[in-house]
């Protein structure tokens, strides 16, 4: 490319070029939005700015950009800044950011409810910015995660997906497949957000038992042994959705289980 651009005599032309392009690189962006590279002469580059107050900050600060200058361009091609008024376009407006919605002061409340005394107000503050945080994001589309319920771009959260991740985590889920009533204990032991994410992945263990259940149950043409236990499962899963204690199933119940599941329970009583 080198011997290319010796023999058409532009290779000179291409150099100066090269500082003009890396002005931006080198004086970063908010600066870049003011001035814009003209030409260059020599070893000077001549800058244009929209009016003379910013020339005169720019020329004192030339050293810093000349500096910087060479540094992106590999060696020293430039050796004096000249910055001058010109036509510089101006940059887009920013578009102003929606303002916080108002506080959810029900919600607040309902979050500080266990606190006494002196602190009651600085946490109920708190807690109003939280639910004016989460406000806003659910007016941008977020949806609540399905393992903790605030509202998250991703699906589960970030913080949650680490937490699924624990292995106390995955130990406690599986444990709760077969004791869902253990569920009110683990707050103590892996705190809420850990006994939130252990239940998530024993609902989704046990959601998937009773899909290949229910499939047994039509392939084994409404075997009584499948049925017993399948619906043993669902009582599980039943009491591990509501948080209550296991219990024969009701109609209510049965409305909460997955739909092949429930289509199969009801075609066998």
């Amino acid at each position: 490319m080198g011997a290319t651009l010796g023999t058409a005599r532009i290779a000179k032309g291409v150099q100066k070029a090269r500082a003009i392009l890396a002005w931006p690189q080198a004086v970063g962006p908010e600066i870049a939005r003011l001035t814009r590279p003209r030409s260059q002469q020599g070893g000077t580059l001549f800058v244009e700015v929209r009016d003379s107050t910013t020339a005169h900050h720019l020329t004192l600060q030339r050293h810093h950009f000349l500096r910087r200058l060479n540094e992106v361009l590999g060696e020293e091609r430039v050796t004096e800044i000249r910055f001058s008024v010109g036509s510089v376009p101006r940059p887009p407006d920013v578009p102003r950011q929606a303002p916080l919605p108002a506080p959810d002061r029900e919600r607040a409340r309902a979050l500080v409810q266990d606190v006494q005394g002196d602190l009651k107000g600085v946490a109920l503050k708190a807690a109003e910015a939280i639910t004016r945080a989460r406000k806003w994001r659910e007016e941008q589309g977020w949806r609540p995660c399905p393992v903790c319920g605030e509202a998250s771009r991703e699906q589960p959260c970030r913080a949650c997906e680490l937490t699924l991740e624990d292995p106390n985590v995955r130990r406690a889920a599986r444990t709760l497949t077969r004791h869902p009533e253990r569920l009110a204990a683990l707050p103590s032991l892996l705190g809420n957000s850990g006994a939130d994410a252990a239940r998530f992945l024993a609902l989704a263990s046990l959601r998937e038992a009773l899909e290949l259940l229910a499939l047994e149950c039509v392939r084994g043409g409404g075997e009584a042994g499948y049925r017993d236990f399948l619906a043993e499962q669902a009582e599980l899963f039943v009491a591990l959705t509501h948080r209550a204690p296991r219990r024969p199933l009701t109609r209510a119940d049965r409305a909460t289980l997955p739909e092949r599941v429930r289509t199969v329970l009801e075609a066998g009583r």
